[in-house]
């Protein structure tokens, strides 16, 4: 087999979900999955794995998250009710989206 990025496959339970991806991403994500003759699903799930583990603000954050979660004096804000399943992070604003300015400074970056 060739050499790649993403290791052999571990099986583990798994949950369905649904995205979209833009055409040429498909394109290449089917040629990746040729090329290490493995699923789409388990090509995304280890392109998340290696995401998460090498974001080191989110694992910081995820920590921030826990030891907050484990205080049993914290107040339950009003975004965390129960039900509730919008994102927050560093990036989110109490509605679970990304400030404006923050998302356009991106596209100027980007399109730089």
């Amino acid at each position: 087999m060739a050499s790649s990025f993403i290791p052999q496959r571990i099986k583990r339970a798994r949950q369905q979900i649904t995205v979209k991806l833009y055409q040429d991403q498909l394109a290449r994500l089917y040629k990746y999955g040729r090329f290490i003759d493995d699923s789409r699903d388990y090509i995304i799930s280890q392109a998340l794995e290696l995401v998460f583990k090498r974001n080191k603000e989110f694992a910081r954050w995820v920590e921030q998250e826990r030891k907050a979660d484990s205080n049993p004096e914290r107040p339950i804000p009003r975004t965390e009710s129960a039900g509730s399943a919008s994102p927050s992070g560093p990036q989110r604003d109490e509605t679970g989206k990304r400030p404006r300015a923050e998302v356009l400074g991106e596209m100027q970056t980007k399109s730089a």
